[in-house]
Order: C-alpha cells, then structure tokens, then sequence
C-alpha cells in the first residue's frame, strides 16, 4: 500500500506547478479584462503571495518566505515582479525604514478575491471527500505527511 500511497502524493505534488489547474482556474473565472490579461504572466507561488498578503495588510515582507516555502530571495524576486505588474505595492515600514511591507493594488485585491472564491469552493468539496473518514483517520494522515515531509527537510 505504501508504494500507491507514495505514488498518489507524488503526483498530487506534480499538479502543483506554474501551469497548474488551481492558478488557471482563479484566471479563467475573472471577467475583468486585467486579470484575463495576467494569463501566463503569473506562477502558482506568484497567486499565493497575493492571497497571503490579502490575509494581512500591510504585510511584512520579511514573513513571506515562510509563509509561502521558499526562500527570500525567491520571494523577492516574486514580489519584483507583482509590484511591476501592478498587483502589490511596496513601502518601508515606518517604524523600520530598513524592512518592507506589502499592500494589494485594486489588481490585487481582484486576484486575492478569485483566489478566495477558489479556496471556499476546493473547501467544500474536501469536506465532502473528508467525511468518508473518521477524525482519527484523518489525523493519522496528516501525521503521515508530516513525517515525510520531515524526511526530505535538510536537519
């Protein structure tokens, strides 16, 4: 059973690229003009730094490595590019003029919209798939995960 288990999550994970199902889906069900234009301009991580940032405006620039899985200069290359096409705004933090926080542009907040609408919508149908399980069973897994997640982190 481990080697299909292995197998479904591996897969699982392939889906989740710069061409993947979820980003297309946040584009495709955008009726606004400027955000059907982003298509093929945005990668999967570029949608979850503005939903990230959507959850907590300004936001620290500094948190978002962690936040998304990847490291600062990845991040802030990401964020480049965001502010270039109009979707985030950067300013010093005025308590700190060394760090950056980030802000939505109107852009942006459409962006984080449709991706919200996206989360609800994969929310309830994992619900549905959920409910076949116990609680128990459910937590099993996630501990299962973890784990292999612990054995691909370096230590």
């Amino acid at each position: 059973m481990l080697p299909e288990l292995l197998r479904s999550i591996n897969h699982l994970l392939a889906l989740d690229n710069n061409d993947d199902a979820e980003k297309q889906q946040v584009l495709e069900q955008a009726t606004d003009p400027q955000l059907k234009a982003l298509d093929g301009q945005l990668s999967t991580r570029d949608v979850l730094i503005i939903a990230t940032v959507a959850q907590g405006e300004p936001y620290p620039q500094k948190a978002l490595p962690a936040q998304v899985n990847t490291s600062q200069p990845t991040a802030s290359r990401a964020v480049e590019r965001l502010v270039k096409l109009g979707l985030l705004q950067r300013q010093r933090i005025p308590s700190n003029q060394k760090e950056w926080q980030l802000t939505l542009t109107a852009l942006g907040q459409k962006v984080a919209a449709a991706k919200q609408a996206l989360n609800q919508n994969l929310q309830q149908q994992a619900e549905v798939v959920a409910s076949h399980y116990t609680p128990e069973e459910l937590k099993r897994f996630d501990q299962f995960i973890n784990e292999l997640i612990a054995l691909k982190t370096p230590r």
